[in-house]
């Protein structure tokens, strides 16, 4: 899925194009905004039942959908790059979307210590949720 749409897309000759920009005319390619502004969630594409251990990406068990990332997370929606090998505490119906509550995660991920550092970086300050 992709969040822009152009009538062409052609990465073997956008990617060097891209590098050279940057290289000769200093010039940003993209610029990153201030924080994560989208997530891709856990959503379930079969009735998931307590005790089942979620597969991969492009599986049989779940897909994901895009959802802004405030709302993510202030509903402790499960990321779908963090669901594989998930095991579920409770009956999830299709087409419902995972919370960090319907699942236990595998000990000691990487991925989860990173995600972890990533929210608190940019977690939300007193200041700006006032003004925000």
């Amino acid at each position: 899925m992709y969040s822009f749409y152009t009538p062409y897309h052609l990465c073997h000759f956008e990617v060097p194009l891209s590098v050279a920009r940057a290289v000769l005319f200093q010039d940003t390619v993209m610029t990153p905004l201030a924080g994560p502004r989208v997530d891709v969630v856990t959503t379930a594409k079969i009735d998931l039942r307590a005790g089942e251990t979620l597969d991969g990406i492009g599986y049989y068990m779940s897909y994901g959908q895009c959802e802004k990332a405030d709302l993510s997370q202030a509903d402790n929606l499960l990321p779908m790059g963090l669901a594989e090998g998930c095991r579920l505490k409770q009956d999830v119906l299709k087409d419902q979307v995972l919370t960090y509550e319907d699942v236990e995660l595998p000990q000691a991920r990487l991925c989860d210590k990173l995600r972890a550092e990533q929210n608190a970086f940019f977690a939300p300050t007193k200041a700006t949720a006032a003004v925000g």
